[in-house]
This record gives structure tokens, C-alpha cells and sequence, in this order.
């Protein structure tokens, strides 16, 4: 029995329907049109012979021959992303230092995976990896302080900058799990919890403020915070609310058992997080660095949050690179 002619990227865009439910999604993520996705998935529905999906459910769930598809299918495309990060990474073994510059939302589950197989690949190498500000990210890697920087985007990072987009982050309201609260009332400073904000100076609290002030809400200036896990902690104690991101989310899962996520009852925004690099620096390091954070950063942060929260699986995810 000969095989079907399968495409990657058919495979690639049936995975990703089914994980995040949503063909809008998917198709953003791989950087496709919805058509594209769609013709991708009924083509190998043909090819297969089976239906993959229940369509008349909202988000798409699998049948059972879909179920069993991508059991077998995920595990063969794993492999291939593993061995195409190996060769992408491979030239990496010649790097004689390598500065890496990224934002603390990362802290706790990207950079340390990011240090392990970059420490691995090269053995040889002087490497580091700091925390950085976003708003000093682009400075820091003009002046030769930092090889490259992944941080949240800004309208600062000038002339002699590359910039790889790589994972739209939406802001949503956090609040005390199962407390009966109004967002709306909330917003117009009522409810009985106060407003939990990050510190001004901070590239996220000048975002929010500055969106908060678009709206016309001004809310009472009685906390401010410089990290996601204070934020939260009080949060979980049902000490109050907030505007955070989903990245901020997954970065404080100890208090999360706590904290529920709802869209924002205003007009939506995100940041986008993005890889800094020197124009004259080396284009194949910077693109396997950037395909090793959106791995991580999908298993770490992306399906789990989208899998907890499906509400967010056309806002949050991957922005796929570009040509």
C-alpha cells in the first residue's frame, strides 16, 4: 500500500486546529491565510479518508478518528522539529560568545530551558544570559552590551536593529477565582477590590496606563508593583485585581489555582514580544535562537494557558517569522 502525499504544512495546520480549536488561530500562527489552513485540513481529511474534526462544535473538537490521528501525527512532527532545531542550532557549535538579553516574564520557564541548550551546543563558548528591561533592550544591544535581546516591543528600537516578532501577548483582567466581581464595575473603580498596577517606569504599567487613559479610566493609585508574582500572590488572597498577560500568567503559576483570567470588557490590546539583534549580526544565530524561544514558549506558556483558558487561543500565540 503506497503512502499519501502529505504535505508538513498540512500536518503542521491540522495539529495546530486541533490544539488550539480555532482555524483563526492556527492560521496566525503559522502565518497562513484562514483559507490556506482550511484547504490544508480538508485536504488531509481526504487523503485520510476519515473526518477529523466536529465542525458544528465552537472551537473545533476532534472526533475520534482525529483523536487518534493526532496521537500518531503530533509524535512524527515533534521528531522533525527536533531534528530541524538540531541543524539549525548545529552551527551554533563554532560560537565563540554569545550575550542573550531577555525579558523576566521568561524567568522562570523559557531561560532556563533557553540555558541548557544553548550551554550544550556550545561548549566552547562564552555565554551568558541576563534579565533586561524592555524598554533598555534595543540600547543594550546597539551598544554592544547584548548579541541579542528578547523583550517586548517598543517604538524605540532605532536604526541598526533587527527585529524578529515572535508571540503576541494579549492583556486580560485577573481576578480572585470563584469571588462574584463585575469587570465593569471594576473598571469604573467599584466592586470592593482595589486596582493592582504595575509600577509606571515599567514598559508594561506605562502600556496599560496608557490604554487605561485612551478609555477615560482613571483608577485609585494605592498599589503598584514591579513583578506579575506580587500581582498575583495578593490576587490569589483576594486582595484585589489586575491587568496582566497570559505570559505574566504562566511566570506566577504558584498563585494561579487562584486567579481567574477574563477579557478585558474594554477595547482589546497586546503587546508583542520580539527578538532584538544588530543588523551585522549573524542572521542564522538569531533565527535559531528565535525558533528555540517560540518552542519553549509554546509548551510552556501557550497550550497550557490556551488549554485552560480557550477564549484566549485567537489572541494568544506565536507570530510566525518572516520570509
Amino acid at each position: 500500500m503506497s503512502l499519501p502525499k502529505i504535505s508538513l504544512q498540512a500536518l503542521e495546520a491540522f495539529e495546530r486546529v486541533a490544539q488550539s480549536g480555532s482555524v483563526q488561530a492556527a492560521a496566525r500562527e503559522m502565518g497562513l491565510s484562514i483559507s490556506s489552513v482550511s484547504h490544508h485540513v480538508a485536504r488531509l481529511e481526504e487523503q485520510m479518508g476519515a473526518t477529523l474534526f466536529d465542525r458544528a462544535s465552537r472551537p473545533f473538537v476532534l472526533t475520534r478518528e482525529g483523536r487518534e490521528a493526532l496521537h500518531h501525527l503530533s509524535a512524527g512532527l515533534n521528531h522533525v522539529r527536533r531534528a530541524t532545531s538540531e541543524t539549525a542550532i548545529g552551527g551554533l557549535l563554532g560560537t565563540r560568545s554569545l550575550r542573550i538579553g531577555i525579558v523576566d516574564d521568561f524567568e522562570n520557564n523559557v531561560a532556563p530551558e533557553l540555558a541548557v541548550i544553548l550551554a550544550s551546543r556550545m561548549p566552547r563558548a562564552k555565554f551568558a544570559i541576563s534579565m533586561v528591561l524592555s524598554h533598555q533592550a534595543a540600547d543594550l544591544v546597539r551598544k554592544g552590551d547584548l548579541d541579542v535581546a528578547i523583550a517586548s516591543q517598543t517604538d524605540a528600537s532605532g536604526a541598526g536593529i533587527e527585529s524578529d516578532l515572535l508571540l503576541r501577548d494579549p492583556f486580560v483582567m485577573a481576578l480572585p477565582k470563584g469571588k462574584q466581581s463585575d469587570a465593569a464595575a471594576l473598571l469604573a473603580g467599584e466592586g470592593g477590590l482595589p486596582f493592582l498596577r504595575f509600577n509606571r517606569q515599567h514598559l508594561i504599567g506605562k502600556q496599560i496606563e496608557a490604554h487605561l487613559a485612551r478609555n477615560r479610566i482613571s483608577l485609585a493609585d494605592r498599589y503598584a508593583f514591579d513583578s506579575v508574582q506580587s500581582i498575583m500572590a495578593i490576587i490569589a488572597h483576594g486582595g484585589g485585581w489586575s491587568i496582566i498577560t497570559p505570559v505574566g500568567f504562566a511566570r506566577a503559576q504558584g498563585f494561579s489555582d487562584g486567579v481567574a483570567l477574563y477579557p478585558l470588557p474594554i477595547a482589546s490590546f497586546a503587546r508583542a514580544i520580539t527578538l532584538l539583534s544588530r543588523d551585522d549580526f549573524d542572521r542564522p544565530t538569531a533565527q535559531a535562537i528565535a525558533g528555540l524561544f517560540r518552542q519553549s514558549v509554546r509548551r510552556l506558556a501557550v497550550d497550557p494557558v490556551g488549554t485552560a483558558y480557550p477564549w484566549l487561543r485567537d489572541s494568544f500565540g506565536l507570530i510566525a517569522p518572516k520570509d
